[in-house]
């Protein structure tokens, strides 16, 4: 495990604060948005996509609990060249996601300057 980085924790709280969750029947919260943006000081790094083509993370609260997954929630935005993706299930941000839409790789997550929600 490792800590967010600046520019993964900086990503997490826009998408929080201004992603949108595309094909659900109800509006994110605001109280919602706050609760996640209060969990991710507890928020670490598990793991990593391992397929060479995008820095995708796998994320859990420094105590280790997963959560359950009774309800999910994906925040959507974009850049010019991915989706940006971040899966809260249980409550708890559990996934932080960047696809790439063409076949060449992307190495690191973008500037909170560069995606557009």
């Amino acid at each position: 495990m490792r800590p967010l980085s600046a520019r993964e924790r900086d990503l997490m709280v826009a998408l929080i604060a201004r992603g949108t969750d595309h094909g659900a029947d109800r509006a994110v919260t605001a109280s919602d948005r706050e609760r996640w943006a209060g969990l991710l000081a507890d928020t670490s790094v598990h793991g990593m996509c391992g397929c060479g083509s995008c820095p995708s993370i796998d994320l859990v609260p420094e105590s280790d609990d997963r959560p359950s997954t009774a309800r999910q929630t994906v925040l959507e935005a974009s850049t010019s060249t991915a989706s940006l993706l971040l899966c809260i299930e249980g409550d708890r941000p559990t996934y932080l996601e960047l696809a790439p839409w063409g076949d060449e790789p992307i190495t690191e997550f973008p500037l909170v300057a560069d995606v557009e929600f």
